[in-house]
């Protein structure tokens, strides 16, 4: 596809079932013109055939090294008027994309908002910037110091490059709320909820998950030290 409206960055690692749950989603939801970017490391065999047989675009990550960069990555190959990122073990409710470019799109929105926020579903329920229940299932957006974030969003892929993709000081943690921040600070736009926006985030308890987790108190350290909070 030439000319898609919306670019999905899914990094993904050695996690071939969750991924192919994650494209399916993505295929049975996503209902306007998209592209997949997938990005894997060299040498992963299963996860590299999953991400064949759905036909999605495919980076090779020639090391392992970290989410961030491999965001970084995907968004360099993206074609996309609007990128998202979405993680492999994460499923995307019906029409939650395009609902997202509506709200971007929407003259009152245009030149106000940068970043439309994806409601989820995390078990975590601290700093819960706004919240909805959806067939009795309860989805939130983030705050941080009062300022919405977008731990899954979507915003225009010109924005995304003039803000420099993510921070690569981060390996994981930190760089989503970081974004926002920039969108925030530096961008002088908002980030803001979008209430037909939602995604479900398994947040898988893996090895993969428990080695990333090591680095999430550094990567605190760096967010809090960068935005003084």
């Amino acid at each position: 596809m030439n000319h898609p409206v919306v670019s999905i960055l899914l990094p993904t690692y050695r996690r071939p079932e969750a991924l192919a749950r994650c494209l399916r989603s993505i295929a049975a939801t996503v209902d306007l013109a998209h592209e997949v970017v997938t990005i894997i490391v060299a040498g992963d065999e299963p996860t590299e055939a999953v991400v064949s047989e759905r036909a999605a675009r495919i980076v090779i990550q020639p090391a392992r090294d970290g989410f961030v960069r491999a965001v970084n990555l995907g968004l360099a190959a993206a074609r996309g008027e609007y990128v998202m990122q979405v993680n492999d073990d994460c499923e995307l409710l019906p029409h939650s994309v395009a609902n997202a470019v509506r709200f971007l799109r929407a003259p009152a929105h245009r030149w106000r908002i940068g970043q439309a926020a994806f409601f989820h579903n995390s078990p975590v329920r601290r700093n819960i910037h706004a919240q909805i229940q959806r067939d009795g299932e309860w989805f939130h957006v983030c705050q941080v110091r009062g300022l919405c974030y977008a731990n899954f969003g979507l915003a225009p892929r010109a924005l995304w490059e003039r803000l420099g993709g993510y921070d690569e000081r981060f390996f994981m943690y930190g760089a989503d709320p970081d974004f926002s921040l920039k969108v925030w600070h530096e961008a002088k736009l908002e980030v803001a909820p979008c209430p037909g926006a939602l995604i479900r985030h398994d947040e898988l308890n893996d090895e993969r998950s428990a080695e990333e987790r090591g680095r999430q108190d550094e990567d605190n350290r760096t967010l809090f030290a960068k935005w003084g909070l």
